[in-house]
């Protein structure tokens, strides 16, 4: 099975057409894993590094992310919490721009009076039923303990207290312009930019997506919705057929560069992985980590129930056949589809196998090469699966100990590499068999995923935004 698909290939054109003229066609793009498939063959990377030792740059970040660098000819964009785009030079690290998209900086000038004070008010109420929960868990052990009249009367009191201050806070919990709440892991720039060389998009975990032009000039930015959960979003967008890919809760598709809706399919399930793009008979087609299809033209939603991958990582298509790796709880199995070359109904891809690789969350996406999957759980097992027949070939634990593998794994050259929060990246040979190349350990916390180009390597950090490479040469 050949690892360049025709996305790759697409891609290419696209990043070349980026170097030499700042321009690609308008379904052209990069963004998550440059081109989804996390493969850059034309890479020659270093394979030793530290937090000192080749490193050609780094540049202090304001706030955290989970995002990938986005490489644009000489820039690179990255986001910071909680949503702020970054425009870095690729040469220097030097910061060129940034852009804040809070409610603040694109509610009408008129309306930032009232939208602070009112998200003033809901951090107060949010802060008081914080305050009086903590004080209910604590009376409730007291009761356990020594169920008095005075504790029961007291633990009433507080019950009815929260139910008076939930009734109060939730108008405005329901508000665009408070910021949902998300998890810690998560945060609200967890989603990478996307470009087509002469705009850059991001969307953030508050619900905002925006539009800007290479010198940080905002095209449009709008609210357009609530994540469906306490949890947050990472689904990076994409540009497909004219338009603008949105997965925050409904799958929405956007004019790109006036922000203007085009369809919404609320059918399309929420979900945490980035979506792929499929071609056939000419026809784009969207599939998504909760196992839809979905035409970009008009969003009628060709296929439902081919996988579930529930944690994030995102389906992959190589040589017409679609792949979802998990294994959670023995029901997120893995699975393998040969997709139709029609659209001739019904849509009905055929199942080649299923399996349940190691039992664990799934977060980072795995690589496709040369008839082989690596995926890699949390906890740092690796799988190499025979992509034609769902075999195991070998598992691997790369015993990292307890940090968790949220980025996803890379193809850097003929290497392949796996990265933990703690920094420590894990290099090896493709192939039917472990074999480990080097460990290296770049002493900062990193859930962002490596992007390559040519001889160096970019990483964002939690603290530091990296450039990595022959700092010898």
């Amino acid at each position: 099975m050949s690892a360049v698909t025709a996305r790759t290939i697409i891609a290419t054109i696209a990043l070349i057409a980026l170097v030499g003229a700042g321009v690609c066609g308008a379904d052209d793009y990069v963004g998550w894993r440059t081109d989804g498939t996390g493969e850059y063959p034309d890479a020659t990377p270093v394979t030793t590094w530290s937090a000192e030792m080749n490193v050609i740059w780094k540049t202090p970040m304001s706030a955290k992310s989970n995002s990938l660098p986005t490489i644009v000819g000489n820039r690179l964009f990255v986001c910071s919490e909680p949503a702020t785009l970054l425009c870095v030079d690729k040469t220097t690290g030097a910061i060129l721009w940034e852009a804040s998209n809070n409610p603040a900086d694109i509610a009408p000038a008129e309306g930032v009076a009232d939208l602070e004070a009112k998200t003033a008010e809901f951090n107060r109420l949010r802060g008081e039923i914080g305050k009086a929960s903590r004080e209910l868990r604590n009376v409730r052990k007291q009761i356990q303990d020594a169920p008095t009249a005075e504790l029961k009367a007291r633990h009433d009191e507080l019950q009815a207290q929260i139910a008076a201050l939930n009734e109060q806070i939730k108008p405005l919990r329901e508000t665009w312009y408070v910021r949902p709440v998300t998890h810690d892991y998560n945060g609200y720039s967890s989603p990478t930019p996307i470009s087509d060389g002469q705009h850059v998009w991001a969307v953030f975990g508050n619900g905002i997506a925006a539009c800007y032009d290479m010198d940080g000039n905002r095209i449009w930015a709008r609210f357009i919705e609530r994540p469906p959960n306490d949890w947050g979003t990472s689904n990076t967008p994409v540009l497909v057929d004219g338009k603008l890919i949105l997965h925050l809760g409904q799958m929405r598709a956007l004019e790109p560069l006036t922000g203007v809706e085009v369809w919404a399919q609320p059918k399309a399930g929420w979900n945490w992985g980035t979506s792929w793009v499929h071609e056939i008979e000419g026809v784009p087609l969207i599939i998504t980590s909760n196992g839809d299809t979905v035409r970009a033209d008009d969003g009628t939603i060709m296929a439902s129930g081919l996988g579930r991958l529930r944690w994030g990582s995102g389906p992959m298509v190589d040589d017409g056949v679609l792949y979802y790796i998990d294994n959670q709880d023995g029901e997120y199995i893995s699975r393998a589809w040969q997709l139709p070359t029609t659209l001739a109904e019904p849509f009905q891809p055929q199942m080649l196998w299923q399996i349940t690789p190691k039992k664990d969350r799934y977060y980072a996406s795995p690589v496709i090469l040369d008839g082989l999957i690596y995926a890699i759980t949390q906890a740092g097992v690796l799988s190499c699966i025979d992509a034609a027949t769902g075999e195991i070939v070998y598992e691997q634990n790369l015993q990292t100990g307890k940090p968790v593998f949220f980025a996803s794994i890379v193809l850097a050259g003929d290497l392949l590499m796996a990265s933990q929060e703690s920094g420590t990246t894990v290099i090896f040979q493709p192939g039917r068999s472990y074999v480990e190349v080097a460990r290296n350990d770049l002493g900062e916390m990193v859930r962002s995923t490596p992007v390559f180009d040519g001889d160096l390597m970019y990483v964002r950090g939690y603290e530091h935004l990296f450039c990595i490479g022959n700092a010898a040469g």
